[in-house]
């Protein structure tokens, strides 16, 4: 029985054996018979470009001849095959015979470019935006200064935007959301379009907007507004650090740009987002306040009236954080044994930010101030010891000043002191204009007389 059992087994197992080889001639045999061929079949060869339109004629033979093959049998010819796959809208085999040039670095530096581009192009028209954006950024990393830098560019742009419409929704339904008009935002984790990314689109989109501001340098068309897009995008998202970023970015290298007011107000309270509180790091809060006084200057044109209120608003907020913020550092000189430099701080915050409402730094400082000269007087009293007592001797008590009055008659002559010559006597002012006086007489000849 068992050798029966073991003939059977190998029966099938010669069965199965002579099944995968019929099966795998008969493949091979289909192939080559249908018209396949091996460079067909192998994945690391391009296809076969296809002969070029008639472009030229040449004179052979005393007629005029159809010049339809490239002189060049190597990248020039694969070059217009792939150009001729592109006419024809087979933008498979052109994609691929684009990406087998763009592989090759022993192409020149022509060939690469015009070869990464449409691929990016085959890809794009295919509906494949997530592998064309790649391409593009490609081309602009390997090639920044390409003849086709400006279209990258532009369809970069236009790709990112098409990706931030949920952001765009999501944004408009959170509006609606704070206004009572829905009670839920519905996320939007994946997507199944072919044209969009399969998760993070805003962060794909984020990238490419920052790959097309830096490339495109501060002169470009779009340069704004992609900075002014990732910023919307991130202060929606409560990043304000980033949003800070790219506001500040849009309002110092772009100012001549319709969105620069905007991107300043956002940037102001991005910074005052961003801080941490007053505790942390002032420098943020000294920027938003330059910029406040900046946009407080724009003329009503650029901003409004309502606008510059709302910053002032802001302003009597930013005063408040740095208030507090050098109220606690002469608090922390407080608790740490420092009375001197304690006092002159709460001094600076005193007149730095006066205002007299209980609660405020300013009467906080003034009360802590207070304080601490009642510690330091009480400290020096117990160093010292009680004040003298009195025995028995008369205590010396000071003479009150004498009030002057600063007039000539109330000033007598100075005592002449013992043993000094005497002094000539005051001339005194001869009165004019007398009834009856006699005239005065004459002077002596050489002393001014006659």
């Amino acid at each position: 029985m068992q050798n029966a059992e073991c003939r059977m087994q190998n029966a099938e197992c010669r069965k199965i054996i002579r099944l995968v080889f019929h099966s795998a001639f008969c493949i091979l045999h289909s192939a080559f018979c249908i018209g396949c061929t091996w460079d067909q079949l192998n994945p690391f060869k391009p296809p076969i470009p296809p002969p070029p339109p008639v472009e030229s004629f040449v004179l052979r033979n005393g007629t005029l001849v159809a010049d339809t093959t490239p002189k060049d049998k190597g990248a020039e010819a694969q070059l217009v095959g792939a150009r001729e796959f592109f006419r024809r809208e087979d933008y498979v085999k052109a994609e691929k015979l684009y990406h087998y040039l763009d592989d090759n670095e022993k192409n020149a530096a022509a060939i690469r470019e015009e070869a990464t581009y449409y691929r990016a192009e085959c890809l794009r028209l295919q509906g494949d935006l997530p592998k064309a954006s790649d391409v593009y950024a490609s081309l602009l990393e390997k090639f920044p200064m390409n003849p086709y830098r400006d279209l990258a560019i532009q369809h970069l742009y236009d790709i990112s935007r098409f990706w931030l419409q949920e952001t765009w929704d999501e944004v408009r339904e959170t509006e609606e959301k704070r206004q009572g008009k829905r009670w839920m935002v519905w996320p939007r984790f994946v997507s199944f379009d072919k044209r969009k990314p399969l998760i993070d689109r805003e962060g794909r989109a984020i990238e490419r907007l920052k790959n097309v501001y830096t490339y495109e340098g501060k002169g470009g068309v779009l340069a704004d507004k992609a900075l002014y897009l990732c910023g919307h995008v991130n202060y929606f998202n409560e990043d304000y650090h980033d949003a800070d970023y790219h506001f500040t970015q849009l309002h110092e290298l772009h100012p001549e740009s319709p969105y620069a007011p905007s991107a300043l107000e956002l940037a102001i309270k991005s910074k005052l987002a961003s801080t941490g509180g007053e505790l942390y790091d002032g420098r943020k809060v000294a920027e938003a306040r330059k910029m406040v006084d900046e946009a407080l200057r724009l003329p009503p044109s650029q901003m409004s009236d309502e606008r510059k209120n709302e910053l002032r608003g802001l302003l009597m907020s930013i005063s408040a954080q740095q208030a507090e913020k050098d109220f606690q550092m002469a608090d922390f000189y407080r608790r740490t044994g420092h009375p001197g430099s304690a006092y002159f701080m709460f001094e600076v915050v005193r007149r730095r930010y006066p205002n007299p409402k209980p609660g405020s730094a300013a009467s906080r400082a003034l009360q802590r101030m207070q304080e601490i000269r009642a510690k330091m007087a009480k400290e020096q009293q117990d160093r010292l010891g009680p004040p003298p007592q009195d025995e028995g001797r008369p205590i010396e008590q000071l003479l009150q000043p004498r009030k002057v009055i600063n007039q000539p008659e109330s000033i007598g002559a100075p005592r002449p002191l013992p043993g000094a010559p005497e002094t000539a006597p005051m001339p005194q002012k001869v009165p004019g204009g007398t009834p009856n006086a006699p005239p005065p007489r004459q002077l002596p000849a050489g002393l001014g007389g006659g």
